[in-house]
């Protein structure tokens, strides 16, 4: 929660009291951490050897998982609505999905790059699910399953 909004990546195995000393990012449970930067609701997203973190304003960061660097910060350009759902990936892509009932498609890697907005017509507020190359989204009346047919 605001004002502190902390992310930690926390090393594989930690146990005990991992807390960065006071002053420090880092410690022998923590990779490293940041103030300010983490989301009230979505979920953050380990896809590749990138952190993506998704701000109920529409803030996408984007981050090294090993060092911490910033790799980007875009905002997504939504009609005012905030952002519930978690984003998902698969392909080498992005899907957030939107308050608004948008959806937006981002391609991952070091360079933003906003591959598609696709307006559903309904309120989303859930996170995506993918499976079987379907993406679902479950929206204020309906269930959309978006993919190819099958044969």
């Amino acid at each position: 929660r605001a004002p502190e909004r902390p992310i930690f990546v926390v090393r594989k195995g930690a146990t005990g009291d991992i807390s960065p000393p006071a002053g420090k990012s880092s410690s022998a449970g923590v990779v490293w951490s940041l103030t300010g930067r983490g989301p009230y609701m979505p979920t953050p997203l380990v896809y590749g050897d990138l952190l993506y973190i998704l701000a109920n304003q529409g803030i996408l960061d984007a981050y090294e998982i090993d060092g911490g660097r910033e790799v980007y910060r875009q905002r997504l350009a939504h009609r005012g609505g905030g952002f519930s759902g978690s984003p998902v990936a698969a392909d080498g892509k992005l899907y957030v999905p939107s308050e608004d009932g948008d959806v937006f498609v981002v391609r991952t890697g070091r360079e933003y790059e906003l591959i598609a907005t696709n307006p559903l017509g309904e309120r989303l507020m859930s996170s995506p699910a993918l499976s079987e190359g379907r993406l679902f989204l479950r929206s204020e009346r309906s269930l959309f399953a978006i993919g190819k047919r099958p044969d």
